[in-house]
């Protein structure tokens, strides 16, 4: 912008006064550009994360009620062995704790409840480890393999394939039409 007058007081100090008007242009609010286009975060929010981590568990959960019980017979051997040990633990427990009252030797009742703690924690390695990796082979197993009907779909869809190729594989093959040169023009055929 340019000066009016030289001469005026507004332009005869250092400091200036006042400022000039701005224009109208200025005034109208500004727009950000793509500001209509809406960006989705990939990051998830924690009541997302929380939501996929319920969902997981309970399919986890249903997954796990109903293998549960598996009719292998790895598993229930397993199983047996596992009640064994439940059982000389509560035994060798009651034999302990009964033995203070019948006046037996402190070494022996040491001695019986020490095994019961063995017995318990065996126990407790085969539910938590073996039984555990049996119910999830089997699982696996049922998911992971096709049912008799899948399979007979599966070998259907096969041979309906192999009858169409061997179909094609039979019929001629029709001759390709000769091609003209360029814009209809070139090699006249003999037998016109």
């Amino acid at each position: 912008m340019t000066q009016r007058n030289p001469m005026n007081e507004r332009y005869q100090s250092e400091d200036r006064k006042g400022a000039t008007r701005k224009s109208a242009a200025s005034a109208k609010p500004v727009s950000k550009a793509a500001s209509s286009v809406r960006i989705e975060s990939t990051k998830k929010t924690p009541q997302q994360k929380k939501a996929e981590r319920k969902q997981q568990r309970a399919k986890d959960a249903e997954r796990d009620r109903q293998f549960y019980n598996p009719p292998t017979a790895e598993y229930k051997r397993l199983r047996k062995i596992w009640w064994v040990c439940l059982i000389l633990a509560i035994i060798l427990t009651v034999v302990s704790f009964a033995g203070n009252n019948l006046g037996m030797p402190a070494p022996i009742m040491y001695v019986t409840l020490a095994l019961a703690y063995v017995f318990i924690i065996a126990a407790l390695y085969i539910d938590m480890g073996k039984c555990r990796k049996a119910r999830q082979k089997y699982a696996d197993e049922v998911l992971n393999h096709p049912t008799k009907e899948m399979r007979a779909a599966e070998k259907k869809a096969k041979a309906q394939q192999r009858a169409a190729e061997k179909q094609a594989a039979e019929q001629p093959a029709e001759p390709e039409p000769k091609k003209k040169g360029l814009l209809g023009f070139g090699k006249k055929k003999k037998d016109e």
